[in-house]
């Protein structure tokens, strides 16, 4: 009903919370869409992504999981970086294009990024980390690194990019409830 309501083609959820092996068909399959989902590796009740298509309209021609191409697809031991041309994305970051603060493997364990192509468009849904405490700035540093660095590769490929989800930054009062204190976290001012 919720999907009917919308009139969309394509519904990106951001924070879905699940992991893999508690999917059960009748909570995330929706009649007439396909789901594609990142989900955390290690953490239980985590972040998660999932975007929905309309598959009579909007049926991707490529998927994958993770910002960094280091993941598997579903039933294989390739990471997505290392497929064969014709079934990569790509974009790819390039040896020395990171800054390898944190390891490409650490940053698509916490399901935050799908990644879609359709013939005119790549399709980005992303959950960056929080800028919550000193513990996670050097991971909100490097998965916003890693994907700067994604989309721009994309682009300079001739793809055109649309970024979507949740990308936890204040830039005005509209964003928070706690706008003063997100900001300062920011160093940002009003």
């Amino acid at each position: 009903a919720m999907f009917d309501i919308l009139e969309s083609d394509i519904v990106v959820m951001q924070e879905t919370k699940i992991q893999r092996k508690d999917l059960q068909d009748d909570m995330v399959l929706v009649p007439g869409w396909d789901v594609f989902f990142s989900l955390p590796k290690h953490k239980k009740g985590y972040s998660g992504v999932a975007i929905y298509t309309r598959n009579a309209s909007c049926a991707p021609i490529r998927a994958e999981e993770g910002i960094a191409g280091v993941l598997c697809p579903p039933k294989s031991t390739t990471k997505f970086r290392d497929l064969p041309s014709d079934q990569q994305i790509g974009g790819y970051p390039r040896p020395g294009q990171l800054s390898g603060i944190v390891e490409d493997t650490v940053l698509d364990s916490e399901g935050r990024c799908v990644i879609l192509e359709f013939p005119a468009f790549v399709l980005l849904g992303v959950y960056c980390p929080a800028n919550r405490d000193e513990s996670r700035v050097e991971f909100r540093a490097s998965f916003f690194e890693a994907l700067d660095v994604r989309i721009r590769n994309l682009v300079a490929e001739g793809k055109q990019v649309i970024l979507t989800g949740d990308l936890n930054v204040i830039r005005s009062e509209m964003d928070s409830t706690n706008v003063i204190e997100g900001l300062h976290k920011e160093n940002m001012t009003l």
